[in-house]
């Protein structure tokens, strides 16, 4: 195991968090609004398009970082990270379709909320 796998660990942790939160909340920020119309678009782009091929759902970063816990010994995590993390959560039971469901309906939430904004500050 190389040395900085644990430090790999917490940073992919880190970058998850950035990332779930600017997904939900990065329309806030006026000038942020086009970036997080096309970070929205990504994401679904890569859940849908590249997971034709890898598997719906796919993120690339969750794969980097399954593949770093992988290698620390735990072995690859089966689910999404949001699934993940809840899982982790004691005296809970999620399931995993309802997870999934809960995670896209929010991500287009997102979506639809910037995609509106985006048209009123920038095409109106």
């Amino acid at each position: 195991m190389h040395r900085s796998y644990p430090f790999l660990n917490l940073f992919f942790h880190g970058l998850h968090a950035c990332i779930i939160t600017f997904t939900v909340f990065g329309w806030l920020w006026p000038e942020w609004l086009l970036f997080h119309l096309a970070w929205i678009i990504l994401t679904l782009g890569s859940w849908y398009i590249l997971g034709l091929w890898m598997g719906i759902g796919y993120c690339p970063v969750t794969d980097l970082h399954w593949t770093i816990k992988e290698r620390l010994g735990g072995g690859r995590p089966k689910r999404d990270y949001i699934y993940y993390c809840l899982a982790k959560l004691p005296s809970t039971t999620w399931d995993p379709g309802h997870v999934d469901k809960a995670t896209l309906l929010v991500t287009l939430l997102a979506g639809a909320i910037s995609l509106l904004l985006n048209i009123r500050d920038y095409w109106l």
